[in-house]
């Protein structure tokens, strides 16, 4: 990834403050469309411009198409805001920087422009992937604000906002309506999520096995493109397809071959998935070598399902592995956010097992896991709240209420 040069400065840095208080970025939202700015045709010269900078970036010469990206940007060109956003986004030609991409995305949405909806789409992308209390109703505005800018790909994001309850209540007619709509689009992820409601007749639908197959195959042929087009995660979802026999027959090998491809791309949650299943069709040491590999690579990459699958290997002394180093990757699994790894955790706090016996972090971590829906961190802080002595009321009285989860 290239560094930002003397020629390729952070944009519009001093902006920040004012726009990342939570209640600035919710007025922003909503105040967008009143404050639109209308862009006219392109001065040629400036089209040629941006056409060179396309041109640069297709060549992979990414700090080149940043330095006239970025002189255009400061001048108020829409399609050059946007393109310098997702350099950005990307660290292509920029040194990766989230809120410099988002700032730049969020000038460029005043503009009624050809990359308007795109823009939204990338503001709603990056709101999904920030923690702050606002941002996922954030993302959800901005996803409805691209599709009314007709870009149809928010579809595919909106429904798994209504699917999953981010930002709002969970509404799976909404959920429902959005699925379909991305599948009638093209969108091949959230097609095969389509077949697979009409395959189980959920959300209200009536199951149709005909139906679910049909798109499953339409689904198939666009992950196929795109995965051969060079996307990591088409070429994941192909693996687990083939993997888990679902709508086509299992086939391993196949499931392999694209599992390999998604991973040489970077993608952790394809080595995290391959390793696990070279492991369990393991017939020698060398596919277990080999499966075990792929598992360190994604839990590198800080893979919260590859972190804690090797700590638990490392507890049960598997395959020649010591316990003592489970305590890190579950620590570092925590650090991520997965519910598995906080469970793992929080049970060896409790026991005592490797660290010091701490029943007050055992509870901390339990509901920690128990506050993102995960059963086994529900069912353990259960267990442990029944474990305190009922005469000591002050200990108890610390302990969090427990509600009736299901496992995300």
């Amino acid at each position: 990834m290239a560094k930002n040069t003397s020629s390729v400065k952070p944009w519009k840095i001093g902006l920040v403050a004012a726009l990342f208080g939570s209640a600035g970025l919710v007025t922003l939202v909503q105040e967008t469309p009143a404050k639109v700015v209308q862009s006219g045709p392109l001065d040629p010269t400036i089209e040629e411009q941006i056409n060179q900078a396309r041109g640069l970036q297709k060549l992979g010469r990414w700090q080149a198409a940043a330095e006239i990206l970025s002189g255009l940007a400061k001048d108020g060109h829409p399609i050059a805001l946007y393109h310098l956003g997702r350099a950005y986004k990307n660290g292509r030609g920029v040194e990766k920087d989230l809120d410099q991409a988002r700032i730049i995305f969020m000038e460029a949405a005043r503009f009624s422009f050809a990359y308007r909806g795109e823009t939204a789409y990338e503001l709603g992308r990056l709101f999904q992937r920030s923690s702050g209390e606002y941002c996922a109703r954030i993302a959800l505005e901005w996803f409805h604000k691209a599709l009314s800018w007709d870009y149809p790909k928010a579809h595919v994001q909106l429904a798994k906002h209504y699917e999953r309850a981010i930002g709002i209540e969970r509404d799976l007619d909404k959920a429902f309506h959005h699925y379909e709509q991305a599948a009638i689009a093209g969108y091949p992820s959230s097609t095969i999520n389509f077949a697979r409601i009409l395959m189980e007749g959920r959300y209200g639908s009536v199951a149709d096995p005909a139906q679910a197959r049909f798109w499953a195959t339409k689904a198939m042929e666009g992950l196929s493109q795109k995965a051969r087009d060079g996307s990591a995660s088409a070429a994941k979802t192909l693996g687990r397809i083939y993997r888990d026999g679902e709508f086509v027959e299992t086939n391993h090998d196949q499931a392999e071959e694209w599992f390999v491809r998604s991973a040489k791309l970077g993608d952790a949650g394809s080595m995290h998935d391959l390793a696990l299943m070279k492991l369990t069709l393991a017939k020698a040491q060398d596919d277990v070598e080999a499966a075990l590999e792929w598992l360190r690579l994604a839990a590198e990459a800080d893979h919260g399902g590859a972190l804690t699958a090797l700590a638990r290997l490392h507890l049960k002394q598997e395959h020649g592995l010591q316990s003592a180093a489970a305590v890190d990757l579950l620590k570092r699994g925590v650090a991520v956010g997965h519910a598995g790894a906080m469970e793992e955790l929080s049970r060896i706090y409790a026991a005592g097992v490797l660290v010091e016996r701490n029943l007050t972090k055992a509870i901390e971590l339990a509901e920690k896991g128990a506050d993102r829906g995960h059963i086994g961190s529900t069912s353990l802080l259960e267990d442990l709240r029944a474990s305190i002595p009922a005469t000591d009321d002050r200990e108890a009285s610390k302990l969090p209420s427990t509600n009736d989860k299901t496992e995300g």
